[in-house]
């Protein structure tokens, strides 16, 4: 039997997940992330939202249905929107090629608020080789690789780069769902990298600057 374009994709999106059970282990429709760096992984298959395309508990069809994560040892609910709404609301992230896929219930997906394209930092400083590590007394994020130091307080628009105070312009490192965002063009500066925004598709482009 051949496979249709439909089916390659779906096929293709499966054999990405199963790479995600290393990270993800799932029982029903109970998601458990096991820790931080659990939460995304990345492939080249275009992510596909968590979304629901089956009745309700009303029995209306394309509504929103519950599912059920555990977070912190404790199973909680969470509201699967329609595909519909799904579709027309996720953002994707692009790194060299790579597509940033996102565990269902962890939080690590990229958003929109007031206007800012909101990105996990730990999931691109990974991406292109910084590492991550967070001081909880200090509220405190610091980034490394070969080249560079990054120092990054949650609230706080005060930075160091390489021990040079710098003010960050557009927004403060913000805390969602125990995961640090910042908006796209902010990040990208702050790694050294180029972005394009494309506001047809929601995709954010990472690349290394030549």
């Amino acid at each position: 039997m051949q496979l249709g374009d439909d089916d390659l994709v779906q096929t293709r999106w499966k054999l990405a997940m199963l790479s995600g059970l290393l990270v993800i282990l799932l029982i029903g429709n109970t998601a458990y992330a096991r820790n931080p760096d659990d939460y995304f992984f990345w492939s080249d298959v275009v992510p596909m939202p968590s979304c629901s395309s089956k009745p309700s508990r009303g029995g209306e069809s394309g509504k929103s249905m519950e599912a059920a994560v555990v977070k912190d040892g404790k199973k909680v609910a969470m509201e699967l929107p329609s595909c519909e709404e799904a579709q027309k609301s996720r953002v994707l992230v692009l790194v060299n090629g790579l597509y940033l896929q996102t565990v269902f219930g962890s939080g690590a997906e990229p958003f929109i608020e007031n206007g800012r394209t909101m990105i996990p930092l730990r999931a691109l400083a990974d991406a292109f080789g910084f590492e991550v590590s967070w001081e909880q007394s200090e509220q405190k994020i610091t980034l490394k690789n070969d080249d560079k130091m990054i120092i990054l307080y949650i609230g706080k628009s005060d930075m160091l780069v390489d021990g040079e105070k710098l003010k960050l312009d557009e927004a403060v490192p913000m805390i969602k769902h125990d995961l640090t965002f910042l908006p796209v063009r902010q990040l990208a500066e702050i790694l050294g990298v180029k972005v394009e925004w494309d506001g047809d598709t929601r995709t954010a482009t990472f690349t290394d600057k030549q």
